[in-house]
């Protein structure tokens, strides 16, 4: 009996998007899998800060324009730099069976974005001394590690400029290191990262998130396909989204806690808990804290992690020590037997129902949803009210 053919993506989808459905429909094209599967950040994202949809809303989007199933990545593996992430998410593809993995790329060159992954995974000693002399100097780690890169290579310090890039690499990192049996799909990115404005045919994920804020709903409406503005429109409408100001005071009243360790939080640095104390005590919330703290020296998006794990209660010891990801939660699925016949036997353990994930997942998972639950003002049973999506 031949292997079947199963596509991973891993995404975030907050929400999904014009440019989330061409990459989809893209992937699935050239691919042409039996199945597609999507390992998707769950209540908090990879820069930490909180989902505006909940997994389930965006797990729906993304089955109802193609995707066979969505799974979740735990919150441990999900709010981590780019390499421990992507370790995270192809571990768990990994185990559910894929054979093909398909990112985003400004420079869809897989020769390319392989030889950077290769030079980063053995780099030579001039490599090590360069990165060195770039952190000594103040440089943040993104941009030591470019600096570092072009020294050895100019094609691979010009790869490791860009975002997506620079992901896309740390997949085929993480292909490498677990020795997977999964074909890479690099797929060209266009559309700016960051664009403030929305863009309909490749907008911004940021950008769209601003304009639903500033209640600018009729931007919104030509960038997302007709599920995603349905759901959007209803969860906006019902204020079931998180309030920034509700997420602020939980974020804070867990940074002034006298019982909170600063020194024993995940990716501390010397200097930067007691900043980082320092820092909660004036700060007038999550932007208020990045803003302060952030800079050459610790980038925004380091400071925006740390927070989320600050609020999660996370241990350095627990992170340092982590297992791959071995459990995960079923978020929505097309109803396919052929796909799930063989789901009992796969190395990772698929949770179809709420009660059995909750007695599986790492308490942090379900701090998670507790924490995203009350600041969207929902009940604090979330999601175990819910049902998975089968379509």
């Amino acid at each position: 009996m031949s292997r079947r053919t199963i596509l991973g993506i891993v995404a975030e989808y907050d929400p999904f998007h014009n440019g989330h459905l061409l990459h989809l429909t893209e992937s699935i094209r050239r691919v042409r899998p039996d199945s597609t599967y999507i390992a998707l950040s769950p209540c908090f994202k990879q820069r930490g800060d909180l989902s505006v949809l909940s997994p389930l809303d965006r797990a729906a989007c993304a089955v109802k324009c193609g995707a066979d199933a969505v799974f979740a990545l735990p919150v441990l593996w999900t709010v981590r730099d780019a390499e421990h992430y992507a370790l995270g998410a192809v571990a768990m593809l990994s185990g559910l069976g894929i054979t093909h993995l398909a990112f985003g790329a400004e420079t869809a060159d897989l020769p390319a974005l392989n030889s950077a992954a290769a030079l980063l995974e053995d780099p030579p000693e001039t490599f090590q001394e360069r990165l060195r002399e770039a952190l000594s100097s103040g440089s943040g780690y993104p941009a030591a590690l470019c600096a570092a890169a072009s020294s050895v290579s100019a094609e691979s310090g010009a790869i490791l400029s860009s975002p997506n890039n620079i992901l896309a690499v740390c997949y085929l990192r993480a292909i490498r290191k677990l020795e997977a049996e999964i074909t890479p799909v690099p797929v060209q990115r266009s559309g700016a990262y960051h664009d403030p404005a929305v863009q309909p045919d490749s907008p911004s994920a940021s950008a769209i998130r601003g304009a639903l804020y500033r209640g600018a709903y009729a931007h919104v409406s030509g960038a997302v396909p007709a599920c995603t503005a349905e759901i959007l429109s209803k969860r906006f409408l019902d204020s079931c989204v998180p309030d920034p100001a509700v997420a602020d005071t939980l974020l804070l009243s867990t940074l002034r806690d006298p019982s909170m360790a600063f020194d024993r939080l995940p990716d501390i640095s010397e200097g930067l808990d007691t900043a980082l104390k320092a820092a909660s005590v004036s700060a007038s919330g999550r932007s208020d804290l990045i803003r302060i703290l952030s800079g050459k020296r610790y980038p925004a998006a380091r400071i925006s992690r740390l927070s989320a794990m600050a609020l999660l209660r996370v241990d350095r010891e627990k992170v340092d020590s982590l297992p791959l990801p071995s459990v995960t939660m079923l978020l929505a699925m097309r109803k396919n037997p052929e796909m799930t016949s063989g789901w009992k036997d796969l190395p990772v353990r698929i949770c179809a129902s709420f009660p059995e994930w909750r007695n599986l997942a790492d308490p942090e998972d379900l701090a998670a949803w507790r924490i995203w639950a009350l600041a969207a003002g929902a009940p604090d049973t979330l999601p175990f009210t819910e049902k998975i999506l089968s379509v």
